[in-house]
């Protein structure tokens, strides 16, 4: 076993190679601590007297000066890390039982708060200090078959008005605080029971809507802000949301699901679409064009349709075009007749570019027929490898597959497609092909 000396000089040997490792730090800190433990578990062995104890060389060591200076180091050698001082404190929760502890922690915060008066995430672990020990407490609770839940929200309340008693300082970055402060209220909401998950709702609707009137709350923090709300709230708050910010189309996708939750009246989705359509930013979104389409697909038969053909015009956005290109086909398989999906992978083919899934989907398509119509699925592949040959192994292992599947003795052809193969695709498709091919034994 190593003893104490040994391990002490192997932790500064260490940290003079690496004094910016911050976990070494920590383990350091943890190991003095143990020690004041050995210490006083060593003196209360002897039975010293107090006056022996007093005039003992450990002296030092059982006020836990020894363990200050490890700290001081610390904090002097890594600086503007506030986390990183507030994770001694979590430390030292653990050996509470120091008489030298409360007063180190108050030390320690006063560091936080001397040194980094103007830091926000500094001031947001004052605030959070009434809760540092809630793992603790929890726990020992636990042993004893006690209910903390009343104390955790008396705590919780002193941690809400710290942060917004901090707010109030002027040399504080107020946007920095005030998502350290909404941070800190989800974080509670996501960890609240069920019996207190609706004081939670309440908190954090307060506190989104003080911030959002004393800073601009990104689009993320308006959709975190709808997430937690009721229904009616929500609407109000995306409504908010939609002024603030009238080019996100996240926030306007948010705007028109909400409106198809509460509603199937088409003429009211249409004119809120419609609404929605007016920013050209917006419009180019193919999440406002995948929520509209399934929602019309339910409802109405023809305007799914319109959308569809209006989403492939060749003046729409390129993006757009080429993921509802796959979803139309599918429509138009589940809808309607063979020959008409092949009238529409006609027609959309001719429109380049189109998608590797559009050309692979159609030929799904063709494959699942009763009479397979070898021909189609030929030309199919062959378009696709003019865009996509290059890069997708898939391709090509689909065409291989499908060749073998229905030309087993065609060995000339097989051989062909192979050799294409080789000479087109880039180099690290070439290997996954090449790879894919003996393990399918498709050659």
């Amino acid at each position: 076993m190593v003893s104490p000396s040994s391990a002490r000089s192997l932790f500064q040997r260490a940290l003079r190679i690496m004094p910016q490792e911050k976990k070494l730090w920590l383990e350091y800190f943890k190991f003095e601590l143990l020690y004041v433990e050995l210490v006083q578990k060593r003196q209360a062995v002897l039975d010293r007297t107090k006056q022996e104890i007093e005039n003992n060389e450990e002296d030092a060591v059982l006020q836990g000066k020894i363990v200050e200076i490890v700290f001081h180091n610390a904090q002097t050698t890594i600086e503007n890390d506030p986390t990183f001082i507030c994770s001694f404190v979590k430390i030292l929760y653990e050996f509470s039982q120091f008489s030298f502890v409360e007063s180190f922690i108050d030390h320690i915060y006063s560091v936080l708060k001397e040194k980094y008066s103007s830091n926000a995430l500094a001031q947001s672990l004052i605030a959070q200090r009434p809760l540092i020990n809630e793992r603790k407490m929890i726990d020992e609770a636990a042993k004893k078959e006690q209910d903390v839940t009343f104390m955790i929200a008396i705590l919780e309340q002193q941690v809400r008005e710290n942060y917004e008693q901090q707010l109030n300082n002027s040399t504080i970055n107020k946007n920095e605080l005030w998502n350290l402060y909404l941070d800190f209220c989800l974080q509670r909401l996501s960890q609240a029971s069920d019996t207190n998950k609706t004081e939670h709702i309440s908190t954090c609707d307060r506190v989104f809507s003080l911030a959002s009137e004393q800073i601009s709350l990104t689009s993320e923090r308006y959709l975190e802000w709808v997430s937690i709300v009721d229904h009616d709230r929500a609407k109000v708050v995306i409504q908010k949301a939609t002024d603030h910010y009238p080019n996100d189309a996240s926030l306007w996708n948010k705007r028109l699901s909400l409106l198809i939750e509460e509603s199937t009246d088409c003429k009211k989705i249409k004119k809120e679409f419609k609404l929605t359509c007016q920013n050209s930013d917006v419009k180019k979104s193919s999440l406002i064009w995948n929520t509209i389409i399934d929602y019309a697909q339910e409802h109405d038969h023809k305007w799914t349709e319109e959308l569809f053909e209006q989403s492939q015009m060749e003046s729409f956005n390129l993006s757009v075009t080429l993921e509802l290109k796959p979803k139309y086909l599918q429509w138009v398989h589940q809808n309607k007749s063979i020959t008409q999906v092949r009238q529409l992978f006609d027609k959309l083919s001719c429109r380049t570019p189109a998608s590797l899934l559009f050309y692979m989907d159609y030929i799904k398509i063709e494959q699942s027929l009763s009479n397979i119509d070898n021909k189609r699925i030929k030309t199919a592949f062959e378009q696709a490898i003019i865009y996509f040959g290059k890069t997708s192994a898939d391709l090509w292992l689909a065409y291989l597959d499908h060749l073998k599947q229905h030309h087993s003795l065609d060995f000339v052809t097989i051989s062909r497609i192979y050799s294409r193969a080789l000479h087109t695709l880039d180099s690290d498709e070439l290997k996954r092909f090449n790879t894919e091919c003996a393990l399918k034994n498709l050659t």
